[in-house]
């Protein structure tokens, strides 16, 4: 066999064995078109680009939701102002509201990289490798954490339906949390973290254990970051694994960990679904704060290399 033959068969072999890497969905936040009407849907919208055919979920908790007169207090709009790449990026902002009918009520504004009913959705009961990517920028003249104890706010999320919490999450804990948990760079603007919920770690309020929860450093405001989360679900453990990359670094990596919850394990309703759901996010409880977030360039793949591509 001579030397062609020879480098054409690696190269097949090669390629037999990587298999071709997919980009499912691919937010560039450029000519886009935002469909919501609190009037009419308070909980759900439409996002969508010319560049594509594909419609993302919108999802909001707006104040006041249970009434007759719900209050507008999230909203998610494409903007000129900020861009990572291309002329705009999207704003998601949360304004501060105080509900004192209930204090615990939540508020939430999401796009969604990945509904749970999409062909491509992730299995949860299979361990595959799975990348979402997107550059982040929190806006400093907009930004005022939650200061009471557990008041998280999250920016990312992988779900499997309600009543359940989502079991990955990216999330902002506040200076005293940080502390709490024994975190020495706990900073005053807060510090990003990696929370892990499952089966026996507080998986919705009725069931027992606390989530895990892994530091990711002090929180960076008024420029862009890129993050990349990797995710093999697995319910058992035994191939289950995480990594969390931060502008390049890797932050965090879990490997033969407990990823999703066991289907199985709810023989009765409520029941999680199959599949992960995936957002971006600004979602956090009642309150005098206020959180304005620019996200751009947010991708689902299969592939590291097209997750970190510029």
């Amino acid at each position: 066999m001579n030397n062609t033959l020879k480098l054409l068969n690696a190269l097949l072999l090669v390629a037999a064995s990587t298999g071709s890497a997919e980009v499912f969905t691919h937010i560039t936040a450029e000519n886009g078109v935002v469909e919501y009407d609190l009037a009419k849907n308070q909980g759900n919208g439409w996002y969508s680009e010319s560049t594509g055919a594909y419609r993302y979920k919108l999802g909001f908790k707006q104040g006041e939701r249970d009434s007759a007169t719900p209050v507008h207090v999230a909203t998610l709009r494409t903007t000129e102002e900020e861009h990572f790449k291309g002329k705009s990026a999207l704003e998601l902002h949360i304004k501060a509201n105080e509900e004192k009918k209930s204090l615990r009520a939540a508020y939430k504004v999401s796009i969604g990289s990945v509904s749970p009913k999409d062909s491509f959705a992730p299995q949860v009961a299979v361990p595959k490798d799975w990348y979402h990517s997107f550059v982040l920028k929190i806006d400093a003249a907009s930004y005022r954490l939650p200061f009471e104890a557990g008041q998280r706010l999250i920016i990312e999320q992988w779900w499997q339906g309600s009543p359940f919490h989502p079991p990955i999450t990216l999330s902002i804990l506040n200076e005293p949390d940080a502390r709490s948990h024994g975190w020495t760079d706990a900073g005053t603007n807060g510090n990003f973290a990696l929370v892990l919920r499952d089966d026996d770690h507080n998986a919705w309020e009725k069931s027992p254990g606390e989530a895990r929860t892994f530091n990711l450093g002090p929180v960076k405001k008024g420029q862009w970051m890129k993050w990349i989360i990797h995710v093999r679900p697995d319910p058992s453990g035994k191939d289950g694994a995480v990594t969390v990359w931060l502008d390049g670094i890797e932050k965090l990596k879990l490997i033969q960990t407990v990823v999703g919850y066991d289907r199985s394990r709810y023989p009765d309703k409520p029941t999680p679904i199959k599949t992960f759901g995936i957002d971006c996010c600004l979602y956090r409880l009642n309150g005098p704060s206020t959180q304005r977030l620019f996200f751009d360039e947010i991708k689902f793949t299969d592939s590291y290399k097209e997750a970190s591509a510029p």
